[in-house]
């Protein structure tokens, strides 16, 4: 058996740096890899929850992929289900925790096994349809901090 063989998934990671703009360091996140093959995993279904004025969904996730990945706390990953089998469905928009690295021990018995796996932080305030604003430049997405991104 072989992780790899399970990576069905494919993933899209995202960090924050500092970008100089002639006298001035502005932070963007910027594309670091593109179409890493992951797994993700779904540790419990939440419901939709209901408030005054949004719906709120959480869930705890966690996605696996391969030791070699540079995956920080804090990056955004875009996962899309099944795009290793060539599926097409809506990325999954998520921030990594902290990375948990599973290493080969020596003379293991299946080998292949060696991978990390990182918690999710997926919390989305899903909104009704986003209407465009007075300069007509369209909404955004709506993050969980209540601002728009």
């Amino acid at each position: 058996m072989n992780f790899q063989d399970w990576y069905t998934d494919r993933m899209d990671l995202y960090r924050v740096q500092a970008v100089r703009d002639g006298a001035l360091t502005r932070h963007e996140r910027v594309l670091l890899l593109e179409g890493v093959p992951c797994r993700l995993y779904q540790a419990s279904g939440s419901a939709l929850d209901m408030g005054q004025t949004a719906a709120s969904v959480r869930q705890k996730d966690w996605v696996q992929c391969g030791n070699e990945v540079d995956v920080q706390a804090g990056d955004e990953l875009h996962i899309r289900r099944g795009a290793g089998l060539g599926r097409t469905a809506a990325a999954l928009r998520a921030f990594a925790a902290e990375p948990n690295h599973f290493f080969e021990p020596f003379g293991a018995v299946l080998p292949g096994l060696a991978h990390q796996e990182i918690p999710l932080v997926q919390e989305e305030w899903l909104k009704g349809g986003i209407q465009d604003d007075a300069s007509g430049a369209g909404g955004g997405i709506e993050t969980g901090t209540g601002t728009t991104a």
